[in-house]
């Protein structure tokens, strides 16, 4: 009879298990050509996954001035009805946001050539290139892992008007 409950406890166990693959769906600059050129799309690379690749022209030298702040959106269904979704995600300048890149989600900085490094300021004009990079699964985060589409509104704000601002949609389906 406990090789009964075994089995039906492993089954459970295993159907809840799932792992979440998050792909890119589209990434758009909507602002602040004259600061940055995002020259980046997302393309299908095999059956089951799309790649960003590209080139983001940093066109001057960028300080601490210019604060980052990240609104994230979720749509459930996949419908492009997106929910605003209240995290509090602080503000930074441009340096301590690569900073805390570097430090926290150093799977994101990998994937770009000729990133700014660590407690480089100001960042210099240059070109950032990310050739054929999936989005890195493993760093989402545990309390966001559900099936959909993911908007993230990334708006640089200098002296209290927008500066620059991209936009990036991601997939999240079961794995």
């Amino acid at each position: 009879m406990t090789g009964f409950w075994i089995i039906i406890l492993l089954y459970y166990c295993s159907a809840t298990v799932c792992c979440i693959k998050i792909n890119f769906e589209s990434i758009e600059q909507t602002f602040g050509e004259d600061f940055m050129v995002c020259d980046v799309r997302v393309r299908k690379f095999n059956r089951t996954s799309s790649v960003l690749n590209g080139t983001f022209y940093v066109l001057h030298d960028t300080t601490n001035d210019v604060k980052y702040q990240v609104d994230m959106y979720y749509s459930r269904l996949g419908n492009q009805q997106y929910n605003y979704m209240p995290m509090k995600l602080p503000s930074a300048g441009i340096c301590a946001f690569v900073n805390n890149l570097h430090s926290s989600f150093p799977e994101i900085a990998a994937i770009f050539v000729n990133f700014p490094g660590v407690n480089e300021c100001p960042i210099t004009a240059r070109e950032i290139h990310v050739l054929d990079q999936e989005f890195p699964s493993t760093m989402w985060p545990v309390v966001m892992q559900k099936t959909g589409l993911w908007k993230l509104d990334i708006i640089g704000v200098l002296r209290k008007t927008s500066h620059l601002a991209l936009n990036i949609v991601l997939r999240a389906t079961n794995d």
